[in-house]
């Protein structure tokens, strides 16, 4: 009998769930996936070696279906985009920080004197986005402006046209970028 199979069928599900998710994600390692499982799932009884026994084949599983994605998918768009607007002195951050108050709080730390503004999206929005619900981008300039925002924000959607992103956004400094539609297919760590 397998450490996976003494586990509660709900509490089975849930950690698959959650394993699938973070997989899609793409931007965490099996061993760190494996943690966040543990993590999740603590008061549950879930060991790391459960999670382990979970996370592998699903891992494996996903590194079979990129086979047959296209050789460019939305996500290296995505990459595209944010490494243009990163040339251009913007702080372009992907799946950084748990929530949209931690990201504001934590991006300056990631700027240097040469960098005029930001953009990111976080964990919450990377499983928005597996999920098909589109990809929310926050974005701002340093100096706090409402116009050099703005700026930002037009360079944001401008990069993300280039690189054959449909974004909405009505102009205005105060409300998010959001790219929809988004096939969310991004490839898993080396």
């Amino acid at each position: 009998m397998t450490q996976e199979s003494a586990l509660a069928p709900d509490v089975l599900h849930d950690a698959q769930e959650r394993a699938r998710e973070l997989i899609r994600g793409g931007f965490q390692e099996p061993d760190e996936i494996v943690e966040s499982l543990v993590d999740f799932l603590d008061d549950q009884g879930l060991t790391e070696e459960q999670a382990e026994q979970i996370v592998v084949p699903l891992w494996e599983e996903r590194l079979a279906e990129q086979a047959g994605w296209p050789e460019v998918t939305d996500v290296d768009r995505l990459v595209e985009a944010f490494d243009s607007l990163e040339a251009d002195g913007i702080v372009a951050a992907m799946d950084f920080t748990c929530c949209s108050s931690c990201g504001y709080a934590e991006i300056g730390g990631e700027a240097d004197e040469d960098s005029r503004g930001f953009v990111f999206f976080h964990e919450q929005d990377t499983e928005r986005a597996v999920a098909g619900g589109g990809l929310t981008l926050r974005y701002g300039g340093f100096r706090h402006s409402e116009e050099e925002t703005a700026e930002v924000g037009r360079d944001v959607v401008a990069a993300l046209a280039e690189a054959g992103l449909n974004a909405r956004w009505t102009g205005s400094p105060d409300e998010a970028i959001t790219v929809t539609p988004l096939n969310w297919l991004h490839r898993l760590p080396e």
